[in-house]
């Protein structure tokens, strides 16, 4: 099940990295360089781990590429990503794969990739639909009751031992300030939510290598470039409004 479940956050991520990246078209070179180093990190990152593990975390970081690579391109040919949808959901992408952590099992790419291809079925179908919440009481409720969320989380890790322990539980209060900033300012700090869900985004990162999943790995990495490209837009539209 855990399994299934870090092949359709890997799909979510990839889905809210490309809806954010379509975002940012009008930011500037030099944060678009930025984001392509951050690109080059991940790609370096995978390697490293698909290089010093064994076959069966070859095989599934092999996987996890591939679900991203299939999310990415159902996006670009159903344009998907147009509509953004999930990049507002970072934070809540990250909690969920941080709260799969220590149910992870590397050895189960199978289950992993039929995950992910329920989720992007159901993303390509919720895609056709139109829906927001324009309430802000029910917005900031819905905020306030995913900090809650966190801190059950980062709870029930720091009740453990180890430097996993301490990564989620840094992780989780990030999230936490994210999600109550979001709750309190509403859009008002874009910058600092998208700087808080890059922490954890990070985390994710650094929980998948210590678990060995590949699918939590590259969720990870969607969620940091996701992360970095909002960041950017945020910086440069408010750029132009102080012009």
């Amino acid at each position: 099940m855990f399994d299934a479940l870090d092949g359709a956050l890997c799909v979510l991520a990839v889905v809210a990295m490309m809806e954010a990246l379509r975002a940012t078209g009008g930011i500037s070179a030099a944060r678009r360089r930025v984001l392509w180093e951050i690109g080059a990190m991940g790609a370096g990152i995978v390697l490293a781990h698909a290089a010093s593990g064994s076959a069966t975390a070859v095989l599934s970081m092999i996987v996890a590429l591939g679900i991203a690579g299939g999310a990415a391109a159902v996006c670009a040919r159903f344009r998907i990503d147009r509509a953004p949808r999930l990049s507002c959901l970072h934070g809540m992408i990250a909690a969920a794969a941080l709260a799969s952590t220590p149910f992870a099992k590397p050895d189960e790419p199978v289950a992993a990739l039929i995950g992910g291809s329920v989720a992007l079925a159901g993303v390509a179908l919720v895609s056709r639909l139109r829906f927001a919440v324009r309430d802000a009481s029910l917005a900031s409720s819905l905020h306030f009751a995913c900090a809650g969320v966190c801190a059950v989380i980062g709870y029930a890790a720091g009740r453990e031992a180890g430097a996993l322990a301490v990564v989620i539980v840094s992780a989780t209060a990030a999230l936490i300030s994210s999600h109550l900033t979001m709750a309190l300012a509403g859009p008002a700090w874009p910058g600092l939510v998208s700087t808080l869900n890059g922490f954890a985004a990070c985390s994710v990162v650094a929980v998948g290598i210590f678990a060995g999943s590949g699918a939590l790995l590259v969720t990870g990495i969607a969620l940091a470039i996701g992360c970095a490209a909002s960041h950017a837009s945020a910086m440069q539209s408010r750029a132009s409004y102080s012009k």
